[in-house]
């Protein structure tokens, strides 16, 4: 392996780590089209998952409660958007596992009537009956369940 070309991957991955937690799948789709060979790749990604710069596990949980705390997605949504990522089956459940244990997350439904609120404020002097159609049309892209809503919209 050239040491001048290891060296160039190495640099780019710290550079694309260094600006917001990564999946393992981004970090090897951004080497791969900056064009590094697959040679360098696999070795790289080893060393970054032994000095911890790489775990997929954590960077779904703190993936996860940004996306609560930005957008207040439901689990099912978080569970998309890490596919989306790249991040494998097991570590979403564990990483969710992890965050929904910590005892400063909001609980689905917490976060559900949080974003709620805010929406009503923003629907003031709409309809009622066109407001509570908004509000459910809103959550359920938010990616809630029928039964969460009901709850709300009963409050």
């Amino acid at each position: 392996m050239e040491e001048k070309g290891y060296t160039r991957a190495k640099n780019l991955a710290y550079r694309y780590l260094t600006a917001r937690p990564r999946s393992l799948a981004e970090l090897v789709s951004y080497l791969e089209k900056k064009e590094i060979p697959q040679d360098y790749i696999t070795p790289l990604v080893e060393d970054l998952k032994s000095y911890g710069y790489i775990d997929d596990r954590k960077f779904a949980a703190t993936y996860a409660r940004y996306l609560i705390q930005t957008r207040g997605l439901s689990r099912y949504a978080l569970r998309f958007e890490l596919k989306r990522k790249g991040v494998s089956e097991a570590d979403i459940e564990a990483g969710l596992e992890e965050l929904f244990r910590e005892d400063d997350t909001e609980d689905e439904d917490e976060v559900a009537l949080r974003i709620a609120k805010r929406k009503m404020e923003s629907m003031k002097g709409v309809d009622r009956e066109k407001a509570r159609r908004r509000l459910t049309d809103y959550l359920r892209r938010r990616g809630y369940g029928f039964g969460i809503i009901a709850k709300i919209l009963r409050d």
